[in-house]
């Protein structure tokens, strides 16, 4: 793993794509096509669309906790899990006062009605602690292809679900080598995803998911996630 996401720029990037990527002043220096912001909400609303139960949600990799707090509007429970020591302290400040401020920004929390407030953990998706339960869903969004290990990582969460549980995979697709060896990239991700999951789960659905990632209010990035939506066998 790298620290890149212990770093300043990156939570505040993040706290941004989070919190601030609703509104249409996310690029304020030109127009964005429709379907691209809200990113966290549209993979949180995908996977409640899809669970079956709404008791225990799980976001792995949640970042800065965008998508677990609307997790939360459909769920008595959510845990979200981050490898990010910085990135879990703002969630859990978040969670805490519905506020996260910089000496030069604020951000906070969409007033909406939840069931539940996330709760947030410093952890590795790689080697998730058994005590953390059983999930209804789990959320994955532009982490495997982040990860050491995503195979390994997919099938120890094998103990964390249970037959109906669904399971919403996000991914850019962006393999590198810095982040995953090339002999653990899933590539291409949609046949590979299909060898791993498909002994155990049932594919739902698959759709694009474009995104927009700012590095300031004259740069951004412009990427389309692969999403796939699979249920426990």
């Amino acid at each position: 793993m790298t620290d890149k996401y212990e770093t300043g720029v990156l939570l505040r990037q993040y706290l941004d794509f989070h919190f601030q990527g609703e509104s249409t002043q996310y690029l304020p220096h030109h127009p964005l096509p429709p379907g691209v912001l809200g990113y966290p909400r549209r993979c949180a609303d995908w996977t409640a669309r899809h669970a079956l139960r709404h008791g225990r949600a799980l976001d792995l990799g949640c970042a800065v906790g965008g998508s677990s707090f609307v997790l939360a509007r459909n769920f008595s429970e959510v845990i979200g899990v981050d490898y990010s020591a910085s990135f879990i302290a703002a969630a859990r400040t978040l969670a805490d006062t519905g506020v996260f401020r910089t000496s030069e920004k604020e951000w906070g929390v969409f007033s909406d009605v939840r069931k539940t407030v996330p709760d947030f953990r410093v952890g590795d998706a790689c080697a998730l602690p058994e005590e953390l339960g059983v999930f209804d869903a789990v959320l994955m969004a532009n982490l495997l292809c982040r990860l050491p290990d995503p195979g390994g990582c997919l099938e120890g969460l094998r103990k964390h679900v249970r037959s109906g549980s669904v399971l919403v995979l996000m991914t850019p697709c962006s393999w590198d080598a810095a982040y995953t060896p090339k002999a653990k990239q899933l590539v291409p991700t949609l046949p590979a995803l299909r060898a791993l999951l498909e002994p155990w789960c049932d594919l739902l659905e698959v759709r694009d998911f474009p995104f927009v990632l700012r590095e300031h209010e004259r740069k951004a990035e412009f990427t389309v996630a692969l999403g796939s939506a699979w249920r426990v066998k």
